[in-house]
């Protein structure tokens, strides 16, 4: 029965053999290309690099089925933190030659001249008015009310 089972293996092995080859040739490599993947032995299984992006992934075998994960890289986050600091040492460069007087500082503060000065303390002085106003009419009203 053992045989009856291999010989059922390997006639189901045999049919699928045409389109096993057929998908291999549309993914095959060009001439002079080596392929999209390369991989390299490990203690867990095979490292496998993907030479278009550089994504490297672990691949291991659980219970006959092979599964790939992908591998942290920290590159991002090591190239993300050059860009700070250099954005930083340049901040510190600039604030080096504007103290040294070789670059004039940064803009002063504007501050509002006579008649801006004039023309919100008119506003103010407006929006107060009205307000003791509705104060006091509010005051009369309570007066004829309690009387």
């Amino acid at each position: 029965m053992h045989r009856h089972s291999l010989a059922l293996v390997i006639l189901l092995a045999l049919g699928f053999l045409p389109s096993a080859v057929a998908q291999e040739s549309k993914s095959a490599p060009a001439p002079g290309e080596n392929g999209r993947f390369t991989f390299a032995p490990v203690a867990d299984g095979q490292l496998r690099l993907d030479t278009r992006t550089g994504q490297v992934s672990l691949c291991h075998s659980r219970q006959g089925i092979w599964t790939c994960e992908t591998v942290a890289d920290d590159r991002a986050a090591y190239e993300k933190e050059i860009a700070r600091l250099q954005n930083k040492i340049g901040d510190l460069e600039a604030l080096a030659r504007r103290s040294a007087g070789e670059i004039p500082p940064k803009s002063e503060p504007k501050f509002p001249n006579d008649a801006e000065i004039d023309r919100a303390m008119n506003f103010f002085e407006k929006v107060l008015r009205r307000f003791r106003g509705m104060i006091e009419n509010l005051s009369r009203e309570t007066d004829r009310n309690r009387s």
